[in-house]
């Protein structure tokens, strides 16, 4: 087969809104563009691009842009201004990632309930008594559910909130949103959880969540798709429910940011859930959002979520188990030490 230039094999990645530039970010540190002068290099190139974006290597050697077939089940939630194409390249790396990710798993799956009472209960086992981003992670990981932080795909390439991509008969989280707050994030894998114990996921296919943005994470009632409302409502069950929506009903419309981060506190180990979930619940039912935003940075124990996740995924993922042509990958967007 006769391999076109490499400029041919760029110029097609457009049509993923990719630059060469993003391109050649997600390529091994060791790839050098001199090798693209030479046939045997862009061959190369066209199997290192492929598999890091989920496309069909000799559809790519002719400059054609074709996804495996596993990839191509999408459902994009919460679009807002996005368009689906303006994630596919965001959702071309997260694919590769969930299948690396997966394929390097011995632990078997055991599902999802539908019912968010049974996974609060396994996560609070985990937990310390206590729904977490940590405990709702842990319990993921522990059910051969892995929960994927992407925080650093290449600069100007649209990110999506969060995902759920399934692979094979295992459905992988993805957290794209960039948080320091536990809370924000444990909200999403929550409702990432949501998608798998409400069945909404097809085989090997993927459920994108575009924005999971404030008014549609909350108001449950504000979106317009069945999926959503039910996912939400399972995310806000799992995280507490009506036990949480009684308990910040005493609290005063007047209360300062130390008052409302340490009646959190208190309520924290009583209702077993985390803090920074009652502070966020509050701000949507008062609308007092820099006041609430001030409480949270008062929980130290609501801070460094990136790196909660992160940690958690270097403790969980047997690097040595992940594909060499991949590895690199893996820790280049998830942050990870190789």
């Amino acid at each position: 087969m006769k391999v076109p230039d490499a400029k041919i094999i760029y110029d097609s990645l457009k049509a993923l809104g990719l630059t060469r530039a993003q391109v050649r970010k997600i390529l091994p540190d060791w790839w050098s563009p001199e090798a693209e002068k030479h046939a045997d290099g862009v061959a190369e190139l066209c199997v290192l691009v492929a598999r890091r974006l989920s496309l069909d290597v000799s559809a790519l050697m002719k400059g054609e842009i074709r996804q495996k077939p596993f990839a191509t089940a999408v459902a994009y939630k919460h679009r807002a201004d996005a368009t689906p194409q303006s994630l596919q390249a965001s959702t071309s790396v997260a694919t590769s990632l969930a299948h690396a990710v997966v394929a390097s798993m011995n632990t078997t799956y055991t599902g999802i309930s539908s019912r968010p009472e049974v996974f609060a209960a396994k996560a609070k086992e985990v937990g310390n008594g206590v729904v977490s981003l940590y405990s709702l992670v842990e319990a993921c990981w522990s059910i051969g559910v892995p929960v994927i932080p992407i925080p650093n795909l290449p600069l100007g390439i649209r990110k999506m909130d969060g995902a759920v991509i399934r692979v094979g008969d295992r459905p992988a989280i993805i957290i794209s949103k960039k948080k320091s707050s536990r809370a924000w994030l444990a909200f999403i894998v929550a409702h990432e959880i949501g998608h798998i114990g409400c069945g909404h996921l097809e085989r090997d296919g993927s459920i994108i969540d575009v924005s999971l943005q404030e008014q549609a994470t909350y108001e449950v009632e504000s979106s317009s798709d069945a999926d959503e409302r039910e996912a939400d409502n399972y995310a806000l069950t799992l995280l507490g429910g009506t036990a949480v929506e009684h308990a910040i009903e005493s609290w005063p419309e007047w209360a300062s940011p130390v008052d409302l981060a340490v009646r959190a506190r208190e309520k924290s180990h009583e209702l077993g859930v985390e803090s920074g979930q009652m502070v966020l619940r509050y701000a949507f039912k008062t609308k007092r959002w820099p006041d609430s935003m001030a409480a949270l940075r008062f929980l130290s124990e609501d801070a460094d979520a990136e790196e909660l996740m992160k940690s958690t995924l270097q403790r969980n993922l047997d690097l040595d188990r992940v594909a060499d042509d991949i590895r690199d990958l893996v820790c280049k967007i998830t942050g990870i030490d190789a």
